[in-house]
């Protein structure tokens, strides 16, 4: 079997059905009869397992198996996926969006060449092709240079289908309960990865009009961001091996927990998202002694950006503020949003 597509879902009854019609599509065909699809209801509460095992029956020649959980976000329902997998390659899509057939006959040609990931183009609501990891297509193999190609762009991983065995060898799983599940992934894959196929292909078609967590209207589960660039950190820097790996993922930590988490509270008027910023403003400089991180956050964000700059550094002062560990005021949210 090439391939085990792993699609997790929560709550998805209404935005599922695009996607499952280009399942079926895949699976009713004489095309792909090596491939198995992994559907995990992650505790959902409206009609999606109904929905999932409906699917399942309809295609009762097909290779499709349906999980349900209890809710442990997107990262525990891929690592579901991954426990039942068996195909060469995994890919985890998401529950309201779209692959290509065109991607599928590519991870089934290049199985033998055993890449540790595949990565595809990704179209989004403009229309235009998008390279996320920024190098031209062809294949890359044992070099020195793909921990520094892939560390500052390993994401978004959509588009990725990931060699089974390389994730299994590697012990690599996604954090429970929380969102923004992919963020360790991209601090320690690169540091793992020997080899990878980049493609032309357009293979993951990314749909914006469903509201979530991480494209829609701000909650405290978008603060999860904190906790899985925490780990994120951690984990690369066990398996960093040079100054340079190691000053990228310090770098990488600064941009995805201080400078884009503050930037998702923007406000020129006062309000309660300025002391969020503040709180994570200040555990930033007590993990950054932590992990001797020296440096300077203003330095990181574009000159272009200067009304933003201009407002890091107002709330950055203003921050001081605030006295003590932030720790447990953050680990008290994801407790309590997560029925911990």
């Amino acid at each position: 079997m090439y391939l085990s597509l792993v699609i997790p879902f929560f709550n998805s009854a209404h935005k599922c059905k695009r996607l499952l019609k280009r399942v079926k599509e895949i699976m009713s065909s004489d095309l792909d009869l090596d491939l198995e699809l992994i559907l995990v209801d992650d505790g959902s509460t409206d009609d999606t397992y109904r929905l999932l095992t409906d699917f399942r029956d309809s295609l009762p020649q097909a290779n499709i198996t349906v999980i349900k959980q209890k809710n442990k976000g997107p990262g525990g329902a891929r690592n579901t996926g991954l426990k039942l997998a068996k195909g060469e390659y995994v890919w985890f899509v998401d529950s309201d969006d779209d692959i290509t057939l065109e991607a599928l006959a590519c991870i089934k040609d290049n199985c033998d060449h055993q890449y540790d990931f595949i990565d595809f183009n990704i179209i989004s609501s403009d229309g235009i092709p998008m390279n996320t990891i920024g190098v031209v297509a062809g294949r890359y193999i044992n070099t020195q240079e793909i921990p520094h190609i892939l560390l500052s762009r390993f994401m978004p991983q959509m588009c990725k289908a990931f060699r089974r065995n390389f994730l299994i060898k590697n012990q690599v799983r996604y954090p429970d309960y929380c969102y923004y599940e992919d963020i360790p992934l991209a601090f320690t894959v690169p540091l793992l990865v020997t080899s990878f196929l980049k493609t032309d292909i357009v293979g993951y078609l990314y749909h914006q009009e469903f509201a979530s967590i991480t494209r829609g209207e701000i909650s405290l589960k978008s603060l999860d961001r904190l906790y899985t660039s925490t780990c994120g950190l951690k984990e690369s820097l066990v398996l960093a091996k040079t100054d340079i790996e190691i000053n990228i993922v310090k770098q990488r930590f600064v941009q995805l927990y201080l400078i884009d988490s503050a930037e998702m509270f923007f406000s020129v008027m006062p309000n309660k998202g300025w002391i969020t910023i503040w709180r994570i403003m200040s555990e930033y400089r007590r993990l950054a002694k932590q992990f001797n991180i020296s440096l300077n956050p203003f330095d990181l964000i574009s000159e272009k950006d200067y009304q933003y700059k201009l407002y890091f550094r107002a709330q950055w002062l203003m921050s001081f503020i605030l006295r003590g560990d932030q720790t447990a005021y953050f680990e008290g949210i994801r407790e309590k949003e997560w029925v911990l």
